[in-house]
């Protein structure tokens, strides 16, 4: 394997919803103990589904870095494989062979696929959208997800060109993959909407404007966005082009785009929507709430290059992990709904042992959920010294976060909490949502509150965003103890030692804290009870509509 990063980014990880196995969905099945009032939702004897939805920052499949553009993408995109429940399937691709060495993949296209307008899906434009997310001039955030592919890692670095990528079109149904190395979870990540097929001539036809608009988009899955109201809805309506179209029972889902989950617990409540997220500020009103893993992990987020002597500090960063009760947060924060946990990979993500999870297999807390104040002030005086400051309240930053009620009550959690056990002033900066996300990936911020969901059950999901120079590397991060470990599980070795390398590459993350990890994050979400199959995921999409009905 090459060094290869997660998945799809969560910015805010409120967005994403999940289940129980973090390698794939959860059907939620309505009863009366978890319920909601039945609505109406055939029009015109039609079958239409009324959701909660975030505004998609981008709906370009190569450009997509959020579990929010996942979601969109996973119902009108369609790559060679489909994450189902925990399992991979075929979809764009009928069947695959791999060969001895792990090196080589041969995939036969279904001759079913087509595209919205009609057109055969083919072997090319699979090869295109490949080759275009590992083009620098593309500027795809996520491109190094497919790094194990010969030749990916030097294109983006613009050492090599696009076309010299190892993938290639032996005729219009056949597409062959070269790795650098043998990658066990390859096909997770050709599951993600970042390898979906593009059409060359609707790319170049719309140029910088494509995907901004339904005119401006083709699709190639079960739906097909028709309606595009930015900040206000999106519809989307089956394609009956779509090659496994009986298997689809919904005619549309009208989704209503709201930045406030309040007003969308309203509207499920007047019957207005037939599926909402609760806030967590509701949390305890719905007690039988389907509550269920997102796949992700809650944390601040330090820029180590932001110019702040403070958060550029290692043992401030200590000081400040050592100074949180995450126990006591997750109950002012979610109602003691989520996890608290201050290590980065999710412990429920697979390990070497097939009868233990990553957690079970390797047992860590590096810092007390309880809190430990003294070791908090201890490790801030050795961080004044260093500094040459005597007064803790000369100690601050500034802290941004996407505005709304509920990540305001976390932050402002996090704010009370190191005042009193630390006497830091902290400084709050709500943004919009599309701000925070800018500036993420623009590196300007001194330290945000957002987190990570997991593209593949893999620890490399989470550790490799923090390699040397890596891509989604926000906190311009770098220890080589950090990479060696990581190139040794990058090395072809056996299972045990990989992840040993992987487990002493998390240790050493979370002794330098780039980030400060909170929570393992859950989300209560309410379904009518005429909605049958609505399956919650934590990998490529939030949910799964593909099985949906309405009765």
């Amino acid at each position: 394997m090459t060094t290869v990063k997660k998945r799809l980014t969560a910015l805010l990880l409120t967005a994403a919803l999940g289940c129980a196995m973090l390698s794939g969905c959860g059907v939620y099945q309505n009863d009366e103990e978890n319920s909601a009032t039945t609505s109406g939702t055939s029009t015109s004897g039609e079958k239409v589904l009324r959701i909660y939805a975030d505004e998609p920052p981008t709906l370009d499949p190569q450009k997509s870095n959020s579990m929010i553009n996942a979601t969109v993408g996973f119902h009108v995109y369609e790559g060679l494989v489909r994450n189902v429940n925990g399992k991979i399937e075929p979809a764009g691709a009928k069947e695959w062979k791999v060969s001895d060495d792990g090196l080589t993949y041969t995939f036969t296209l279904n001759k079913d696929a087509k595209w919205s307008d009609g057109q055969p899906v083919k072997a090319e434009d699979y090869v295109y959208g490949l080759q275009r997310l590992v083009d620098p001039e593309t500027a795809a955030p996520m491109a190094y997800l497919v790094e194990p592919i010969v030749n990916a890692k030097e294109i983006t670095a613009s050492q090599k060109k696009p076309e010299e990528l190892g993938v290639k079109a032996l005729d219009d149904n056949t597409i062959e993959i070269k790795l650098t190395a043998p990658t066990s979870y390859f096909l997770q990540i050709l599951a993600s909407l970042l390898c979906s097929p593009a059409r060359k001539d609707i790319v170049e036809k719309y140029g910088k404007d494509y995907a901004s608009s339904p005119d401006k988009m083709i699709f190639n899955g079960p739906f097909a966005i028709t309606d595009w109201q930015h900040d206000s809805s999106m519809t989307l309506t089956k394609n009956e082009n779509y090659w496994n179209k009986d298997r689809i029972k919904l005619d549309k889902v009208e989704e209503t785009i709201l930045d406030d989950k309040e007003t969308a617990l309203n509207l499920y409540n007047d019957d207005e929507l037939d599926y909402t997220p609760v806030p967590s500020s509701e949390y305890a009103k719905y007690p039988d709430a389907k509550a269920t893993p997102t796949g992700g992990v809650d944390y601040v987020q330090f820029n180590l290059k932001c110019g702040n002597k403070f958060l550029e500090n290692k043992n401030f960063r200590k000081a400040l992990s050592y100074g949180i009760n995450r126990e006591e947060y997750v109950k002012l924060t979610s109602n003691g709904t989520n996890e608290p946990s201050s290590r980065l990979v999710l412990p429920y993500v697979v390990s070497s042992e097939e009868d233990k999870n990553y957690g079970e297999a390797y047992p860590y807390e590096p810092y007390a959920l309880g809190g430990d104040n003294n070791q908090a002030k201890e490790y801030l005086n050795k961080a004044l010294q260093e500094l040459n400051v005597s007064d803790p309240s000369q100690a601050t930053f500034k802290l941004s976060y996407a505005e709304g009620d509920a990540t305001r009550k976390v932050v402002e959690a996090l704010q009370e909490q190191w005042k009193k056990n630390l006497g830091i002033s902290v400084t709050l900066d709500p943004v919009p949502y599309a701000t925070l996300y800018d500036n993420a990936n623009a590196e300007k911020f001194e330290s945000m509150y957002t987190g990570w969901v997991m593209d593949y059950a893999d620890p490399t999901s989470y550790l490799d965003l923090f390699p040397t120079g890596a891509g989604d590397n926000r906190s311009q991060y770098s220890n080589t103890k950090f990479d060696e470990y990581m190139k040794t599980a990058d090395t072809p070795t056996d299972a045990k030692k990989r992840m040993d390398s992987l487990f002493e590459a998390e240790k050493v993350v979370l002794d330098d804290l780039p980030v400060l990890p909170l929570d393992v994050t859950m989300q209560k979400s309410l379904v009518k009870d005429n909605v049958k199959n609505f399956e919650f995921c934590d990998v490529n999409t939030s949910y799964s509509l593909l099985d949906t009905d309405i009765q």
